[in-house]
């Protein structure tokens, strides 16, 4: 093979890979590398079209071969990072990008991965040097703009998180992910901020195409030139961030003849305000009062609370995690309360939920179509409660309990409150959702939020976790049922 033939063929399979044909890309690299072994670009592509197939060993040791015949390719360096980061190696991943940037100082993809490490580990201070230098070399990176959005929406800079926002979406608000072997393509309709539901387990890359559509942003005449879908998901799960998308919603809504997964108007009944007149009345279901006021009404309200009130909680209005969550107990601890930057809080009842051994025991119950399963249960010694601060890792009779809950949901909870369970799962009405939750003493469900915005994702292998991942993937299985279910049932009317 010539060079002009050598460039042809590489040619060829750099098309398949952009057009997202990841498997017959990574095929022709491969026939190119069998006459031309020293080829450092194909081992580099081959290693992305690996990386996006799944199969990140290979793509670690595709880019080596990169490295090995051109030690200054900074691309191989920086992608082997990236490799790494998604093998949870995020030190390996450092010095990778580090080795991208002694090739090529002004890399402005590997000055954001290294932010982007930082910004996953919360480092947020180290993460804003490293995207302040990403953005001095291309101020238009996307990752970046929208990392520092959520930087400044952590620190109450909602004006400044705007602006990152308009930046990004204003330019481009329709991305393809293209799925390695694709079954079906979703339309995912995404909302600017926090609070969307994370789709990546829930439409695997391998099976599904995903078009993401940023729909406050996203014009007619784009909306007018969308790849042909199956259905479209409503991924907007926090009813607290959904008001600008939808009247852009409903306009799109109007003229598209496919199913629908989250409707709005069933998701904008879960904010919390109006979970207890939602969920209240069913049997055995105790939902605390809550509150939603303005940010400049709430010293007013705080001051007017009877000292028999407390303890309450307070929280922003769309925070998530327990972020800015606050256990006030008196009126002392209310008349000292200095608020965080939020339009509106929320302020709710506390309700003690402690068990007989004095532990807090949050569980978490998926809802597909309906149907609940569960997903998991954190139990920890104080009444903030989350599965990954709660020291489940370290004692093994946590772990037990949690896997016959797994195993067993309705033996572990008792059947009156599975009965209020899957009653909550009825009346929420959402194709996906789920509840937090404890168990009173008499038996009765405490509901801590119900609503979209719940995470399904597998544990690593041999990992302390492990035995999750059989119920996460009947999780997943069922959603994908679902789909299929839906798809096929429009396809049958339409014929």
């Amino acid at each position: 093979m010539d060079r002009g033939q050598l460039e042809h063929e590489f040619q060829g399979a750099c098309a398949l890979q952009q057009s997202g044909r990841y498997r017959e890309a990574a095929q022709a690299y491969r026939r190119l590398l069998h006459e031309h072994p020293d080829h450092a670009g194909s081992h580099n592509n081959l290693g992305l079209a690996l990386m996006a197939l799944g199969e990140l060993d290979d793509a670690v040791a595709s880019f080596r071969q990169a490295v090995a015949l051109q030690p200054d390719h900074a691309q191989a360096h920086n992608n082997m990072g990236v490799a790494y980061k998604r093998m949870a190696r995020p030190q390996q991943a450092l010095d990778c990008y580090a080795a991208a940037l002694r090739c090529q100082p002004a890399y402005a993809q590997a000055l954001l991965n290294v932010g982007t490490i930082y910004f996953d580990l919360k480092d947020y201070d180290e993460a804003l040097i490293w995207y302040q230098a990403a953005l001095e070399v291309d101020p238009e990176q996307i990752e970046v703009h929208m990392n520092l959005a959520a930087i400044c929406a952590s620190r109450g800079e909602l004006q400044k998180a705007k602006e990152h926002r308009d930046a990004v979406y204003s330019r481009k608000a329709i991305y393809v992910d293209h799925a390695q072997d694709p079954r079906m393509t979703v339309l995912v309709l995404w909302g600017a901020g926090l609070g969307n539901i994370p789709t990546e387990y829930l439409l695997p890359q391998k099976s599904v195409t995903r078009i993401v559509c940023v729909i406050e942003y996203a014009s007619p005449e784009a909306l007018a030139r969308l790849p042909d879908y199956d259905l479209v998901f409503n991924a907007i799960g926090d009813p607290d961030v959904l008001d600008p998308a939808l009247g852009p919603m409903a306009r799109f809504l109007q003229t598209c003849d496919k199913p629908l997964l989250n409707p709005a108007q069933a998701v904008a009944c879960t904010a919390r305000h109006m979970i207890p007149g939602l969920l209240g009345s069913i049997e055995n279901v105790v939902v605390p009062r809550t509150l939603r006021v303005e940010s400049g009404r709430l010293r007013g309200v705080l001051d007017g609370l009877p000292e028999s009130r407390f303890p309450i909680l307070l929280r922003p209005v769309g925070s998530h995690g327990g972020d800015h969550l606050v256990k006030l107990e008196s009126k002392a601890d209310a008349a000292a309360f200095k608020p965080w930057p939020s339009p509106h809080y929320y302020l709710t009842d506390y309700v003690d939920f402690s068990s007989a051994d004095g532990g807090f025991r949050k569980y978490r119950v998926v809802f597909v179509d309906r149907r609940p399963y569960a997903y998991h249960l954190a139990i920890g010694g104080h009444w903030l409660v989350h599965h990954d601060t709660a020291g489940m890792q370290y004692d093994g009779w946590k772990r037990v309990e949690e896997e016959a809950f797994l195993s067993d949901p309705r033996q572990a909870v008792g059947e009156k409150a599975m009965a209020a369970i899957e009653a909550i799962g009825r009346t929420l009405d959402l194709d996906y959702g789920g509840v937090d939750f404890s168990v009173l003493p008499d038996g009765r469900v405490l509901v801590f939020e119900a609503n979209a915005t719940m995470l399904t994702h597998p544990e690593k292998e041999q990992d302390v976790y492990d035995y999750k991942n059989p119920y996460v993937r009947t999780i997943c299985e069922a959603f994908d049922a679902m789909l299929a279910r839906r798809i096929a049932a429009a396809r049958g009317r339409a014929a």
